[in-house]
């Protein structure tokens, strides 16, 4: 009869208290396949949040000195001059990334230079009403009507404010219903203005008195417009 002999493991001893590893540590060592692991430590932010741009330009603002403020990302928000003396507070992301060109005053003078040549009556611009224009951005050739997702989509813009025609399978349909808006809107509002205009060179206190509005309705039957004043 053949016996079968088994190793019997002798339980290990305990190590002692002092080479014992604490189960918290981290179960490398310090340097590890030839790379030293540093401690993690809490660094300054990337993506420059925290550069210093003291009297760098950008465009006409120039940064003077960091405050304690932050914006919603955690940028630092920037003392800065503008070249037409006033002083605002700006972000670093919208200095670096958002393009900010003045504190405001850029706008101010390019919509005073815009004003004297554009004629604004009623909310809306006539010139602007008057173009015909096709956007750069247009790929259908048809003022205000876009191919989106294989659909034709016709919209029109008055008072700055977008009113949507609809949604067409094709671009006729489209265009039509573009078009039947810009008699309304366009065609008609600037009528309207010229011929409320010749009253006003003949009666200026008139016009002063009645000044021209434009109020918009849209339903699903169409775009209706009132005119004021009403002009026999």
């Amino acid at each position: 009869m053949g016996v079968s002999l088994v190793r019997q493991e002798q339980p290990k001893a305990p190590a002692p208290a002092d080479q014992r590893v604490d189960s918290t540590e981290t179960k490398y060592p310090a340097e590890t396949f030839g790379f030293r692991i540093q401690p993690r430590e809490v660094s300054k932010k990337r993506n420059y949040t925290y550069k210093d741009i003291t009297g760098r330009r950008f465009h006409r603002l120039v940064a003077e000195y960091p405050t304690e403020k932050r914006d919603s990302k955690g940028f630092m928000v920037w003392h800065c001059r503008c070249d037409c003396g006033n002083e605002v507070d700006v972000s670093y992301n919208s200095l670096a990334y958002a393009n900010m060109r003045s504190c405001g005053c850029l706008k101010k003078e390019h919509d005073r230079k815009l004003g004297g040549f554009l004629t604004h009556v009623g909310g809306t611009s006539v010139d602007m009403l008057k173009s015909k224009k096709v956007p750069k951005n247009n790929t259908t050739g048809i003022k205000g009507v876009y191919l989106i997702r294989g659909k034709y989509t016709a919209k029109i813009v008055f008072q700055r404010k977008a009113y949507y025609l609809g949604t067409y399978e094709n671009m006729e349909e489209a265009a039509e219903a573009r078009r039947r808006a810009e008699e309304i809107l366009c065609d008609g509002t600037v009528a309207f203005y010229e011929k409320w205009k010749a009253k006003a060179d003949a009666d200026p206190q008139w016009a002063e008195a009645n000044p021209v509005s434009f109020s918009v309705t849209k339903t699903k039957e169409g775009i209706s417009v009132e005119m004021l004043p009403h002009i026999e």
